[in-house]
């Protein structure tokens, strides 16, 4: 049976998932690959061009291969992004990722590439990582040179070889084996986010909610709960929580919001009218598109604004930006600026994402420093009611919007909307930039205007919900 670089990785994370995917492929819940994913996968796929050009134009260059398949008896599988081909038949192995860094999954990367080389009767003298330069600018012409960073990572590879070879090894006998047994897997010790596809297969009787949902519990009280077996909300004592899980828990034990009026009523107090409910929309690329831009810089492109004009008035404005294309935000800073007076308090939702866009466009422009600058330090933010004011066991241990929303203000939804989130637009605006002129190019903004409405009218609807309180 085969083992991929991708199904060892999966191993490492959890090894009855592979196992799973491998022996019964009908029974694994198999995802769909979403627009942001595929989205990510074209631009790993379009460095890894850029850099075989570079490579192509180098000295020698009749001595590199591209995407060379390796394999061994035992059903290893790799495909080397890039091997140089040494003058005394050993080789150099140039792994390229589209990250600004080399991260430990990058170096078992190159390690079990390097295993299946190694097996096959190749000598692998040098490792490297080749990855983005995250201090570089890009200028009128994309330097390829200068964006990329080759990373030697030979000795790293060689100290973790033996131990990962040995993984490799587990993992073969793993798949080689007709039974396994299925009534749970390693998931449990994990918190939520690293749960793997299969956990609901492998782990049916754990209840919903969880203490996975409990927020940021620490991975000891993982392991100690789940070696006790109690995995119900209802299990939990009050005195075996951190002060940020406690609301969780005690409205989970009562299934019923737990609301402390105190926090509403300060949050309530900072706010000064006109109230503007801003949200912005960015994309990021690895190869930067503009100049002046570093790789993966969030752009500003699109922004909501609705604007309660005085309190208790039932007056509610509207206003939006999109770009036409892929351009610098100053259109849009001075849009915002025809839209948004001297005072009145910013409403936004997890604040420090606007906060470091307006940083990082008044770096851009000086001369809008000012105007940024205002716009930050008035800004209060509106997820913070429900870190301790509002809790709901019904938002599943998260504060964002898309949690709270259907709980707080259920007429108001995300759903069949053709994009439904931030990395929906972003996406969506990837795919803008490519297409000409027409109906299908006024559908997909139409869409995106209605997504980034949709985020701000919702922060008005739940702020006004959220104000009855008091």
């Amino acid at each position: 049976m085969q083992l991929s670089k991708t199904n060892f990785l999966q191993y490492l994370t959890c090894a009855k998932s592979l196992w799973l995917l491998k022996h019964k492929p009908r029974l694994y819940p198999h995802q769909t690959v979403s627009n942001y994913e595929e989205k990510l996968a074209q631009e790993g796929y379009e460095v890894q061009k850029l850099v075989e050009g570079h490579l192509l134009q180098d000295e020698g260059a009749n001595k590199y291969s591209f995407n060379k398949v390796y394999k061994t008896s035992q059903g290893l599988y790799a495909e080397a992004d890039i091997i140089w081909q040494n003058d005394d038949g050993t080789v150099n192995i140039y792994e390229v990722k589209s990250s600004s860094s080399v991260s430990k999954a990058h170096l078992t990367d190159a390690t079990f590439q390097t295993i299946v080389l190694e097996r096959s009767g190749i000598i692998v003298k040098s490792i490297y990582i080749v990855h983005l330069n995250k201090e570089y600018v890009r200028s009128d012409i994309l330097n390829v040179g200068e964006m990329m960073s080759f990373s030697t990572v030979t000795e790293q590879v060689r100290s973790i070889i033996d131990e990962t070879a040995m993984e490799v090894d587990g993992a073969i006998r793993l798949l080689e084996q007709a039974e396994i047994d299925e009534t749970s897997c390693s998931c449990l010790k994990l918190s939520k986010s690293h749960h793997c596809a299969s956990f609901d297969y492998f782990n049916p009787g754990i209840p919903k909610p969880s203490i996975y949902n409990l927020p940021r519990i620490h991975k000891n009280k993982i392991l100690l709960f789940s070696s006790e077996r109690r995995f119900d909300l209802n299990d939990i004592d009050e005195s075996e929580v951190s002060g940020n899980q406690l609301s969780v828990l005690q409205a989970a034990k009562t299934n019923s919001p737990v609301i402390n009026e105190s926090v509403l009523e300060k949050f309530y107090e900072q706010v000064k009218y006109p109230l503007y409910f801003l949200d912005y929309e960015t994309f990021s690329s690895a190869i930067p598109l503009l100049d002046g831009v570093k790789p993966y810089a969030h752009i500003p492109f699109q922004f909501s604004l609705h604007i309660i004009p005085s309190e208790g008035s039932e007056e509610l404005h509207h206003f939006e930006y999109l770009a036409d294309g892929a351009e610098l935000p100053i259109e849009m800073i001075k849009e915002m600026q025809n839209c948004i007076g001297s005072t009145g308090s910013l409403v936004s939702w997890h604040k420090s994402f606007e906060n470091t866009r307006n940083k990082e466009m008044g770096i851009l422009y000086p001369d809008k420093a000012n105007f940024l600058n205002d716009i930050s330090n008035r800004m209060i933010d509106l997820e913070d009611l429900f870190k301790g004011g509002y809790v709901d066991i019904a938002f599943g241990g998260s504060t964002s919007i898309k949690k709270v929303l259907p709980v707080i203000v259920p007429e108001l939804s995300y759903d069949n909307m053709e994009v439904a989130n931030g990395t929906d637009a972003m996406e969506a605006f990837t795919r803008m930039l490519e297409m000409p002129d027409g109906s299908d190019r006024k559908k997909l903004k139409k869409d995106m205007l209605e997504y980034c409405e949709l985020d701000t009218l919702a922060m008005v609807r739940i702020f006004q919900k959220m104000n009855a309180y008091i």
